[in-house]
Formats: C-alpha cells, sequence, structure tokens
C-alpha cells in the first residue's frame, strides 16, 4: 500500500495538471497561482500576538519547532523540485513559524 501512494499521487496531480492546464496558462490562472505568495502574511496576527500579548501561553507548545522541521523538510524538498514561488513561499514559512517559537523562547 505505501509503495503505491507516490505512484497514485503523481497519477492524480497528472490528471488534475492535466484538467487545470489550460486555466493555470491564463493571466488570471498565473494571478491566481499567485496567491501563494499571500500565504505567511496571513500568520502575520499570530507573529503579532507571540511578541505583543501579556499571555502567550497557548503558545508555549511542542507546534512551533516542529513546524519549522516539517517545513525545513518541505523547503529542501521544493528547492529540489519546485517553482520559484514555492521556494520562496517555504522560506518565509521557515521564518514566519521561528518567529513565533523565538517569541515563546524569548518571552
Amino acid at each position: 500500500m505505501l509503495v503505491q501512494l507516490p505512484k497514485m499521487i503523481d497519477a492524480i496531480s497528472a490528471s488534475v495538471a492535466r484538467i487545470t492546464k489550460p486555466f493555470v496558462e491564463t493571466r488570471i490562472g498565473k494571478i491566481f497561482l499567485s496567491v501563494i505568495l499571500l500565504g505567511p502574511l496571513t500568520f502575520l496576527p499570530t507573529i503579532y500576538e507571540a511578541w505583543t500579548a501579556p499571555n502567550i501561553d497557548a503558545l508555549r507548545t511542542f507546534t512551533w519547532p516542529f513546524m519549522i522541521v516539517v517545513n525545513v523538510a518541505v523547503l529542501l524538498s521544493v528547492v529540489h523540485n519546485g517553482d520559484w514561488r514555492m521556494r520562496l513561499v517555504m522560506f518565509v514559512w521557515v521564518l514566519t513559524m521561528a518567529a513565533v517559537w523565538v517569541a515563546t523562547l524569548v518571552r
């Protein structure tokens, strides 16, 4: 089962890519794909709270160091197999998670 999972994911991805190719080659499609650049910006309120809120005990979990490890793994993967958008976004996600984690350590 696990051996077939990558093949199944690749087959599904190829099918979705084939179906969506006409859309992503349009100007609107390219703009839509660029929305991923905004992803880390949605996390700015959490970073702000981590650095300014009087009580950040809710943020003191293993989530942040684990997410940094996961995001570094994804970044390494897209460095080898991704496009510039994903590389940039993953780099910023690593910085975003690190900003929250550092806040929980410092404060």
